[in-house]
């Protein structure tokens, strides 16, 4: 056996023995009590619609109980891209969109709380066309009639270090996985290993990378979005056949901006929650020891080295 696959032997090994809140595993991916198996089922489903837009998105944050986290109200390219979208799809309906919480106006189809009345499925059908859907799920586990459609969908990516750090800080101020109180390090361990709400990012992004070439199918990265944000919307506007006068689409960019976005309240959850990440490119450097960022990188050439995706780390 090679020296790489004696440490990848040794890290799957090292599992931490927290466990999240209804923890049970779908078609062999990992979820917590919050994406139940009947709401799984009933995604598969779904009737889909051509007009319908679906975000599949690589950050998969619940949301952070206000007691328990820093003063900071951030939030994720998961809702970044939310608003991003909805706006161009309305129009830049403004008056809207500073009014009504965005995971009312693009549910998240696979999540059920209904202690806050947020059932993604029960959102979802009754909605007016185009509706946008959002969803972090693989492509096995995605509604069948996606392949059948001429819905359109989206996908956003971001660099999988500042990810897992991300992803490492929404564990630890969520009470929503269980009040997880390991160190970065036992973190790391369960993200290269998928022992994570929604599982491998690694298999994740392999099922939707073999995707990419489909027309109906729009592959975005979250560093383009904060390297130049009007672009992308750019980007966004032809993809969704929304030819936006100019003046609309500056409005968008700037009521999306990533300041703007982190103080408005019906992009944050502030009025029943807030979220706790930095946006950052690069932030893993902060986290990541020169040991870890080698395993990492020998993990990502492992499972995805010969996808070739351009992954940016930095931005210059």
């Amino acid at each position: 056996m090679s020296d790489y696959e004696d440490e990848k032997s040794d890290v799957i090994e090292k599992r931490h023995e927290h466990v999240l809140p209804g923890e049970h595993v779908y078609e062999g991916v990992l979820f917590f009590g919050y994406t139940p198996p009947d709401i799984l089922d009933a995604v598969k489903d779904f009737e889909v619609r051509d007009s319908d837009i679906f975000l599949f998105l690589s950050e998969r944050f619940p949301t952070i109980d206000t007691d328990v986290a820093d003063n900071n109200h951030w939030f994720t390219g998961t809702t970044w891209l939310q608003e991003l979208t909805w706006l161009v799809m309305n129009d830049g309906n403004f008056d809207e969109a500073i009014q009504k919480p965005v995971y009312f106006r693009s549910p998240f189809l696979e999540f059920k709380d209904e202690d806050l009345n947020e059932v993604g499925l029960d959102l979802a059908n009754p909605m007016p066309s185009p509706r946008i859907l959002k969803t972090h799920l693989p492509t096995k586990l995605m509604p069948s009639q996606i392949q059948t459609r001429d819905c359109k969908t989206i996908v956003l990516f971001r660099n999988p270090k500042d990810l897992c750090v991300s992803y490492y800080h929404f564990y630890r101020a969520s009470s929503s996985f269980g009040d997880f109180r390991g160190t970065w390090e036992d973190f790391f361990y369960m993200f290269l290993d998928g022992h994570v709400d929604h599982g491998s990012w690694f298999d994740y992004t392999r099922s939707w990378w073999a995707r990419r070439q489909d027309p109906r199918v729009c592959i975005l990265y979250f560093e383009d979005m904060k390297s130049d944000l009007r672009r992308e919307i750019d980007r966004l506007c032809d993809f969704l056949e929304k030819p936006l006068q100019e003046g609309v689409r500056d409005a968008i960019t700037g009521h999306c901006l990533f300041d703007s976005m982190r103080s408005n309240p019906m992009t944050n959850h502030l009025d029943m929650f807030i979220v706790f990440v930095t946006g950052e490119v690069g932030d893993w450097k902060n986290l990541f020891t020169v040991t870890q960022s080698e395993l990492f990188d020998k993990f990502y050439k492992d499972e995805l080295g010969d996808l070739n995706i351009p992954f940016k780390f930095t931005l210059d």
